[in-house]
């Protein structure tokens, strides 16, 4: 009985702290065609897939491949179509990135003649978004008062959840 309670608990803790961490989203790059050498009608199939969604921290991308790689460079390896511009490659045919700060996101395909034919990919990925009732306050501080705001990274969030577990269903799971 003490463990169905313990399992409920973390379950309840966790749907919480995803509710209030904001939820995540997975996204397939390229959508069910996955990552390929685009048409060379269509070289821009990346940009326009990207285009489709905006991207939060603690969102992650799956990249789907047969015979190809993926890495990820920056700005300038994307540019350039150099895979070896600081980043790393991946072969495994199924990749996954976590989008863990804001700012941009470069990938290219590891086959620099695929690369400069269309396939890379960058995305910009915002700050987490936060409910309107934490986000600002609710009334307006006197013209003297000094506020400052304190918003968690999605990473302090995810550690809180870890706390809160812990705290509220320890007694259940000895």
């Amino acid at each position: 009985m003490a463990s169905s309670v313990g399992f409920l608990c973390i379950i309840i803790t966790m749907a919480t702290m995803n509710i209030l961490a904001g939820a995540s989203n997975q996204y397939k790059v390229g959508d069910a065609e996955g990552w390929q050498l685009p048409d060379v009608n269509n070289t821009d199939v990346y940009k326009i897939w990207a285009s489709k969604f905006t991207f939060y921290v603690g969102d992650t991308i799956v990249f789907e491949y047969k015979n190809d790689s993926v890495a990820k460079v920056d700005k300038r390896g994307y540019y350039h179509c150099n895979e070896t511009s600081h980043g790393s490659m991946f072969k495994d045919g199924h990749t996954v990135f976590l989008l863990d700060k804001s700012g941009f996101y470069y990938f290219v395909s590891g086959d620099l003649d695929h690369c400069r034919k269309g396939q890379r990919l960058m995305i910009e990925v915002k700050d987490q978004q936060l409910p309107p009732s934490i986000a600002a306050p609710s009334v307006s501080p006197r013209p003297s008062a000094a506020v400052s705001w304190f918003i968690p990274s999605f990473g302090t969030l995810k550690a809180l959840e870890a706390l809160m577990i812990v705290a509220s269903c320890g007694p259940y799971l000895a």
